[in-house]
């Protein structure tokens, strides 16, 4: 499996606007898996490895009267600025794009409090197969968020 390298060499070509999704997070492997989940899904992916360069896709994909339908990004990724940091400057860009919440880290309250300061929802790492596609269905298409059972959970992706 190719490994999403962090320097884009030129901007990336969009698909339609309701299939393109950002996914940003500073460990390769889960761009990796969090690509190839999404791509098996019908989802175009671009994948950012920090939050500055996340920002940059959004300004691209925006002046090039392009988007993205959803964004799903890390809350901590060292060296720069957080998830809730770029949360702030996704939300200014593009404020009506779902951007989902994903962590390794989540207390049992995070929900709540993530969706009180803007992010569509939350997703735990490592990655479950059918609650990520569902999450990033569910906010491309402006449904409501939906707590994952304990039943869901048992299918994870491990990175």
């Amino acid at each position: 499996m190719e490994l999403p390298t962090t320097i884009l060499t030129r901007p990336p070509e969009l698909d339609e606007c309701s299939k393109n999704i950002l996914l940003v997070d500073d460990e390769p492997h889960v761009l990796a898996v969090g690509k190839a989940v999404l791509i098996g899904q019908g989802f175009h992916v671009i994948c950012a490895s920090s939050g500055e360069q996340a920002v940059d896709l959004l300004r691209h994909a925006m002046q090039q009267q392009n988007c993205y339908s959803a964004t799903l990004l890390d809350l901590t990724m060292p060296g720069g600025p957080s998830g809730f940091e770029t949360l702030e400057v996704l939300r200014s860009i593009a404020p009506q794009m779902p951007v989902i919440a994903c962590s390794g880290y989540f207390q049992d309250d995070a929900r709540e409090l993530c969706q009180a300061i803007g992010f569509y929802d939350i997703i735990s790492k490592p990655y479950n197969f059918d609650v990520l596609g569902g999450c990033v269905r569910r906010a491309v298409n402006g449904l409501p968020a939906e707590d994952v059972s304990a039943e869901q959970e048992q299918v994870l992706v491990t990175v």
